[in-house]
């Protein structure tokens, strides 16, 4: 299977038609030449992060925007960024970006197991969501170990430095798995990828609590369903990089509001957050789809600001659903339907995107090779 399909040229063709239609980059250029391609001497290098929002089975929509820029720019994602996060299922995503896993390979995945990943316990093992949780987390984890994704692999096997945010229910506060890119992370290189994956997206009502070395560990989203901050935050304080030399690509999950219903009543019971008398294990699901939602919103729109007055760049791919599509996309809906909805939309929205110039510029950035202070590929 042809995965990249731009040969090497096409790529520097677009870089040069970026320059020729904007006159001059977007960072200052001191030198531009053409040798065998595009060379560019850049006075402050920029520092690239991709961040990459969860969603449950709704990164259907980013693995396929994330393929979409794959084939139009010819190489894989991750070597165009400097620092990759993503919460829950975004974080299983960069951990594959991590890895340079080609995303249609995600793709592919994400469709042929969605049905497995959402297997509905039999109604009366969980009790209608009171006893356990919906699903168990065994066709995830089949997936997550399979050679085909992360296999026995720990995180100090990452080819890009990547940060996975999860929630420490043990200890009761967030945690934010990293490979060993700082002289002060010495622990989380041992883990096994499958187990962080499998801790920042134990989301609740969905799934059970993940354990990892005695310790019980809950979705990243509770904390951080949009890590754009996390990245801003890792960038500042421990690559010690200005705001200004910033270039974040974030990446959503086909975002939803959900709204409140005006004909239920406003006391804020089980079946006012039910919306049904019938379905009233559906009310803590509600909640939790409701605070993902603003949190997303929140975060996304601090570091735009952020990165605004500091005169960064940020740069976001997501679309809002039509009223008549929410009925089929959701966290767990896997059919037909919501897979020919999600990869529609990201096939539009990555359309859009790769004419952008601020897009063109962050894909023209090779990020250097890291460097490891621990693990068995330490190189400093």
């Amino acid at each position: 299977m042809k995965l990249y399909k731009k040969p090497p040229h096409h790529y520097k063709m677009r870089q040069a038609l970026f320059y020729k239609i904007i006159g001059k980059p977007l960072l200052k250029i001191t030198k531009l030449t053409f040798i065998t391609g595009m060379k560019m001497d850049i006075e402050t290098k920029p520092f690239q992060i991709l961040a990459l929002s969860g969603g449950g089975y709704r990164g259907l929509y980013t693995a396929q925007v994330l393929a979409d820029l794959e084939e139009e720019f010819g190489s894989p994602i991750g070597q165009r960024f400097d620092l990759i996060t993503g919460t829950s299922v975004g974080g299983i995503i960069a951990i594959a970006i991590a890895l340079e896993i080609p995303m249609q390979k995600v793709v592919e995945l994400f469709v042929q197991h969605g049905h497995e990943i959402f297997k509905k316990r039999r109604w009366y093992s969980r009790w209608f969501g009171y006893r356990r949780s919906n699903y168990t987390a065994d066709g995830l984890k089949q997936l997550l170990s399979s050679p085909e994704l992360f296999g026995e692999k720990i995180l100090a096997d990452a080819k890009h430095p990547v940060i996975i945010p999860s929630i420490n229910y043990t200890e009761g506060k967030p945690v934010v798995f990293k490979t060993p890119h700082h002289q002060d992370f010495r622990r989380d290189w041992k883990f096994k990828l499958v187990d962080i994956a499998l801790a920042t997206s134990a989301a609740p009502m969905y799934f059970p609590r993940h354990m990892i070395e005695n310790q019980q560990y809950v979705d990243g989203g509770l904390c951080a369903n949009n890590p754009n901050l996390i990245g801003l935050h890792e960038a500042d304080y421990f690559f010690d990089v200005s705001l200004k030399d910033i270039a974040l690509l974030s990446i959503g999950t086909l975002s939803s509001k959900r709204t409140v219903n005006a004909s239920n009543n406003k006391d804020g019971g089980l079946i006012d957050w039910a919306e049904s008398k019938y379905k009233l294990g559906d009310s803590a699901r509600n909640i939790i789809d409701l605070t993902l939602a603003n949190q997303q919103m929140l975060m996304q729109q601090i570091a735009d600001h952020r990165l605004t007055r500091h005169k960064g760049i940020s740069f976001k791919i997501d679309e809002n659903l039509v009223a008549k599509s929410t009925d089929y996309v959701g966290l767990d809906l896997v059919s037909e339907w919501s897979q020919e909805t999600l990869i529609g939309n990201a096939r539009s929205s990555s359309k859009i995107a790769i004419a952008k110039p601020e897009l063109i510029q962050i894909m023209s950035h090779v990020a250097p090779s890291p460097k490891w202070h621990h693990g068995p590929n330490k190189n400093i």
